[in-house]
């Protein structure tokens, strides 16, 4: 079983807490066949938010919401279950200034695609897509159109994609992992400080950042909701 670790950094407690070194995890991740991968993105003031409301694009810039505990990166793990992806993230160094959000993937939530998918590109910078619905305006669109298969079909044709996850945010299918002087704080359910719940992430590699923004305005997503658009590091 899949599960995403979203990687949230309490910027006040990192600037004033001494962390270990991430390897060590990462390497246990990899012993243990419980990590796929995952990397860091750049910090929220780079990030742009895109929100499509009656087909006008709207942009503002930084994340979609102003948290205590930000976006710092994901992690993909393999898992049998959520206790052993949340043991395991109880160790990663940011639970100690911050919360490690642990989600798992909704398989198949968009169908399987029968022939294969065309390669990535290998030009470009890569983004990660944070999918935020917005409960009232999904409830009032709720009998659109709002299949994102044909975006993800789209995608990959054009071989921009890195992979795509929709996340489940049951109380038996997710969890919040801090440590706090020492003591293991394990908080069922997703991340709890907003009404908004990030659903979805999209991993993709766009010649630039009106090519991402591009990409983010056509999926469902920011019709109901808004995208967050969060470069990673340059490669």
């Amino acid at each position: 079983m899949q599960y995403v670790m979203l990687v949230r950094v309490d910027p006040e407690l990192a600037a004033t807490t001494a962390t270990d070194d991430v390897e060590p995890w990462v390497e246990e991740g990899a012993r243990r066949g419980l990590r796929v991968q995952g990397a860091p993105v750049e910090d929220p003031e780079a990030a742009t938010t895109v929100r499509v409301r009656e087909g006008e694009v709207l942009l503002s810039d930084g994340p979609f919401a102003e948290t205590k505990e930000v976006v710092a990166g994901y992690d993909l793990l393999e898992a049998p279950d959520l206790a052993t992806a949340v043991d395991y993230a109880t160790r990663h160094p940011v639970a100690a200034i911050g919360a490690l959000e642990v989600r798992e993937v909704w398989e198949d939530f968009v169908a399987p695609r029968e022939a294969p998918a065309r390669e990535p590109r290998t030009d470009g910078r890569d983004y990660l897509f944070l999918h935020v619905p917005d409960p009232e305006v999904y409830r009032r669109l709720a009998n659109e159109r709002l299949d994102p298969t044909e975006w993800v079909r789209r995608v990959e044709d054009e071989g921009v994609t890195l992979g795509g996850a929709r996340l489940r945010d049951e109380a038996d299918a997710s969890a919040t992992v801090r440590s706090r002087d020492g003591e293991v704080l394990v908080t069922r359910g997703p991340f709890a400080e907003l009404g908004e719940q990030i659903a979805g992430i999209d991993l993709v590699r766009a010649a630039d950042l009106d090519e991402a923004i591009a990409l983010a305005a056509a999926h469902p997503t920011s019709i109901i909701g808004a995208i967050e658009v969060r470069p990673f590091p340059a490669r």
